[in-house]
């Protein structure tokens, strides 16, 4: 299977490389008309020494990289709550804190990468990952599981963190490295390069949840046994890593390394900052230290919280009713998963935290005028710091208006196809399993958006497809995808109750390992959780890859991998703690009795939002998205 799968992705990317040297000729055929035969030529040889065994090998890395990721992610909590024994609520809070911890983790790395260079850290980060993965896949066999939690804890939690954010601010553009960014042609190929490099991480997703996640609670038949199931579907997460080493390592000499510049630039954009604040840079260079306070405070009371909650076990029980007992009898009381169905102090000075850093951090710094010259004026000056500030609120707008919608994945989309008719054949699926619309969305439609929609409208418009049209299109389909959810729910909530054969669902509260307690599928079919699913897919496509390019543009050289981690940053750490926030005061404990529906209306309302917020930001902003 596994040879299959790595023949099948070779091949994929091969087809993919030679379909995007047509496109970027079909795109750069509208608008060059009037060149000159002597540029066009010099443009040509630039492309042409472009070499693409390095970009190959770097996206491999890549798929090697996210399929471990997504494997452990997908997985975690539930074998936290049954293996490891910790209650459902303890064990969702440290599934967030793992993810939030991996994002957090891409600044330090953005910065040690711009330090002494993205080879040396892709390295050491990943060497560290490895052995993060060793510990898990160790801990979780059968027969030593309940002695060894806590060599799981520290490899998920320390040392799996810790790798993901080395790498991830680094290796997209450390593959952008090896294409170049001197001609206009170069800088199109850059472009099809986050695409692809968008789509390997999607082919990691799709192994990882359409085949090692199902293995870890049902095994594989006729070889694996099921209670080995976690320490297959992690033992290949950790071969896969291992080997994504490997394969970073012997494409070293064919690499294109830029040195690291130390951290000199990142410490005068430090004292850019507070330079500014007292000579001359006025209201909003005040504003822009205090957005950068009030960060980290929101991080660790957000933290915090979710630590807290977990703990506060009595507010995460109920008591529920079997709808299929004649007469209706009550049920004894159950945990639940997903958010706490209340707030509390914490939650309010999350949000008002957040929400104050995020403003105060846009307004100030759509205008980057505050920044002042320092005495000593040095290579990384105030225009490249003016640079770097300007990109800031796009990054931030963006962001949070995409990823609210793009987080109903983790939890909702999944607990509402769980209480929606999980049965093919004789087995029941997983809620998580679904996650494999979206990635097969992605596989799937990136090379139809990037080989005939983007260069059939270049044609028609006279122009490329900028990046800003490509983000709007984005946001509205993430909007319309909790649109769609919060309509599915409404037809769940009408449907009637699966009762008799039809069982309780396996992945819903409440369910005994016995069969006889839990919640009540309703009968809708799961599947139609694919549309919601796939929506976010094609959301993706549009608006990701764009802004991994543009934390690539937007920088100066010298801070390229901070900007990427920043960007990094609100796109998983602090928009997942938003989402902590929002499910808190809007996610139900019971879904057949609450409302699902609001959060997912006020997903959708806050895309809305953000899409008139980036037309002020890019209206009045220094940095425009072509």
């Amino acid at each position: 299977v596994c040879g299959c799968l790595w023949r099948a992705t070779v091949l994929l990317f091969r087809w993919y490389a030679a379909m995007s040297r047509t496109a970027v000729r079909m795109t750069n055929d509208s608008e060059s008309d009037s060149e000159q035969d002597s540029e066009s030529e010099l443009e040509d040889s630039a492309v042409l020494k472009i070499r693409k065994l390095p970009v190959i090998g770097i996206l491999l890395v890549e798929l090697c990289e996210r399929l471990t990721y997504y494997t452990l992610a997908g997985t975690q909590k539930i074998y936290l709550q049954n293996q490891l024994k910790k209650t459902p609520s303890t064990s969702a809070a440290l599934n967030s804190v793992f993810s939030m911890l991996c994002y957090f983790w891409c600044v330090p790395g953005g910065l040690l990468a711009d330090s002494i260079g993205r080879y040396k850290t892709i390295i050491a980060a990943g060497s560290v990952y490895a052995i993060g993965t060793i510990c898990v896949g160790i801990s979780v066999i059968y027969e030593l599981q309940a002695s060894l939690g806590w060599l799981f804890m520290l490899g998920s939690l320390v040392l799996i963190a810790i790798g993901t954010g080395g790498i991830k601010p680094n290796i997209a553009n450390f593959g952008a490295d090896q294409i170049g960014d001197v001609s206009e042609k170069q800088r199109e190929c850059q472009k099809t390069f986050f695409s692809l490099f968008y789509l390997s991480i999607n082919i990691g997703v799709l192994i990882a949840f359409g085949f090692l996640t199902n293995t870890t609670t049902a095994g594989l038949a006729g070889v694996v046994p099921q209670q080995e199931g976690y320490s297959f579907a992690y033992g290949s997460g950790a071969g896969c890593m291992i080997l994504a080493v490997l394969i970073f390592v012997a494409f070293t000499g064919s690499y294109t390394m830029l040195p690291g510049n130390g951290l000199g630039p990142v410490r005068r954009l430090i004292r850019y900052q507070y330079h500014s604040v007292w000579n001359g840079g006025g209201w909003r260079a005040a504003m822009s230290l205090a957005g950068f306070l009030c960060l980290p405070l929101f991080y660790l009371v957000t933290l915090a919280d979710t630590l807290l909650s977990a703990s506060a076990e009595k507010s995460n029980t109920e008591v529920f009713t079997d709808p299929c007992a004649a007469p209706l009898t009550e049920a004894p009381p159950r945990m639940l998963h997903g958010g706490g169905g209340g707030h509390g102090v914490l939650s309010d000075i999350a949000l008002a935290l957040g929400s104050m850093a995020c403003i105060f951090l846009v307004v100030a710094n759509v205008n980057c005028t505050w920044v002042q010259e320092l005495k000593q004026e040095v290579s990384f000056g105030a225009k490249d710091a003016r640079q770097t500030f300007a990109a800031i609120p796009m990054i931030i707008v963006v962001n949070i208006a995409f990823n609210l919608c793009y987080n109903s994945m983790n939890n909702a989309f999944p607990s509402q196809a769980c209480q929606m008719d999980l049965r093919l054949g004789t087995t029941q699926l997983n809620g998580a399993f679904f996650n494999i619309a979206d990635a097969m969305a992605i596989v799937i439609f990136t090379p139809i958006f990037e080989f005939c929609v983007y260069p059939v409208i270049a044609r028609m418009k006279g122009s490329r497809v900028r990046f800003g049209q490509k983000i709007i299109a984005g946001l509205v389909m993430a909007a319309i995808s909790n649109v769609a959810a919060a309509i599915l729910e409404f037809m769940r909530k009408d449907a009637p109750f699966l009762c008799g054969d039809a069982g309780f669902s396996q992945c819903a509260p409440g369910f005994s390992e016995d069969g006889t307690e839990g919640t009540r599928m309703k009968d809708i079919s799961a599947f139609w959780i694919f549309i919601p699913f796939a929506l976010v897919g094609i959301a993706e496509i549009l608006v990701n890859p764009c802004m991994y390019c543009f934390s690539y543009e937007a920088a100066p050289l010298e801070v390229r991998s901070l900007l990427q981690a920043l960007n990094l940053f609100f796109m998983g750490s602090v928009s997942n703690a938003f989402t902590a926030v929002v499910s808190k005061l809007l996610y139900p404990n019971d879904l057949d009795k609450g409302s699902l529906d609001n959060y997912y209306f006020v997903n959708a309302t806050l895309a809305v939002i953000g899409i008139a917020v980036y037309f002020s930001t890019t209206h009045r902003g220094e940095h425009k998205l072509t």
